[in-house]
């Protein structure tokens, strides 16, 4: 049986964990019976050492230093028993296998960072890493590459990595989501739902100022924030408001509240995505096999994830006030409306599955191995 040996940042139980750690796992785990597969990667504070989950051996290490560390801990450890390696760009940038490796690879990148460094990163450490990243992707340009978006293929390409060598495998949703019959109840005020980590270039910032608009035309509409991470900013960000009431902001552990998600966001009249870029987006298409519309920017990642006019609507980056305009719009217009857009939204949803994406990515591993 082949040996995959998989570079990550975070597993799929750490409290930090997010999209690219669920794609992985769930394309992997799919794989389990033909490729011996394990993961290296950071665990949480109670984690084992190692643990097998869905047939995946999972080897965790401390995170102090582990972005460092890990290449020195593959070569002493697992170098020699790897017939494929993933280099999982889980963080933004890769690990730079090539480097230090001729073990066959596949790199997983699933955005480029471009203007993120700006929000997460001080000066001048942000603009270093912004300068950077074409350099990182141009030791890429040879290798195979899977990405989940169309819009991360034409930023990889636009930095040098051949168009060839990349191949858009579109993430799925758990079965849960898409065999999910929402009943069409909503809550009594009009809700506005955003699930997302709580980091700056997930723009939270973007939906709070915009209910400042929203409320003026609707007084009883509600913002629910539900993520994970430090919430502190974000709650000191909603307490300079004067509308701090209508906004709530739920904490939840990753990959591990599936049922009140559902809940949650069938219930919502709307879901907003306010990310200056995403990799695509898989919290849209839940939303969407909940029955519920999306609106974001039209940013990479995001305007994958939502069909404009169809599924959702799409909005000029960075003008909170047409952000507004639009909820208001879809809050107080033509039900009708909204209710295409649900159902379209559901058909949209129902088409992302796991088991094709696992049959997809294996059609690259084997041209790879």
């Amino acid at each position: 049986m082949k040996q995959i040996v998989v570079l990550s940042r975070r597993d799929i139980t750490h409290p930090l964990s997010g999209g690219a750690g669920r794609y992985i796992h769930e394309i992997f785990r799919r794989l389990t019976s033909r490729y011996s597969i394990t993961i290296l990667a950071e665990g949480g504070p109670s984690s084992k050492s190692v643990e097998e989950i869905d047939g995946i051996t999972y080897r965790r290490f401390p995170g102090t230093l582990h972005r460092m560390l890990l290449p020195a801990r593959y070569i002493t450890k697992f170098a020699g028993k790897t017939d494929l390696l993933i280099d999982n760009a889980d963080v933004g940038i890769p690990w730079l296998t090539p480097f230090y490796t001729k073990v066959p690879r596949i790199v997983v990148i699933y955005q480029v960072a471009g203007n993120i460094f700006h929000h997460e990163l001080a000066w001048p450490l942000s603009e270093l890493a912004f300068r950077l990243e074409p350099r990182i992707y141009q030791i890429y340009k040879n290798s195979e590459v899977v990405t989940c978006s169309p819009s991360t293929k034409n930023d990889l390409v636009r930095l040098g990595v051949l168009g060839e060598k990349v191949s858009v495998i579109i993430p799925g949703i758990d079965d849960s989501f898409r065999k999910f019959d929402p009943d069409g109840l909503k809550f009594e005020d009009p809700t506005i739902v955003c699930i997302s980590r709580f980091r700056r270039y997930k723009g939270l910032g973007y939906a709070i100022n915009s209910m400042k608009y929203v409320l003026e035309k609707i007084p009883r509409a509600r913002l629910i924030i539900v993520g994970n991470g430090d919430e502190t900013e974000l709650k000191e960000e909603v307490s300079r408001t004067n509308y701090a009431e209508s906004i709530q902001i739920l904490k939840r552990p990753p990959n591990r509240w599936n049922e009140e998600k559902r809940f949650l966001l069938s219930r919502a009249h709307l879901f907003l995505i306010p990310s200056i870029r995403e990799g695509y987006g898989i919290v849209v298409i839940e939303a969407n096999a909940c029955g519920t519309p999306a609106i974001g920017w039209s940013v990479p990642g995001v305007q994958d994830s939502i069909i404009n006019g169809k599924t959702g609507l799409l909005v000029p980056f960075d003008d909170t006030v047409a952000l507004a305009q639009t909820m208001v719009k879809l809050l107080t217009g033509d039900p009708q409306r909204l209710a295409e857009l649900s159902r379209a939204a559901i058909s949209w949803a129902r088409e992302h599955s796991w088991d094709v994406a696992a049959q997809s990515f294996e059609t690259t591993i084997k041209s790879v191995i």
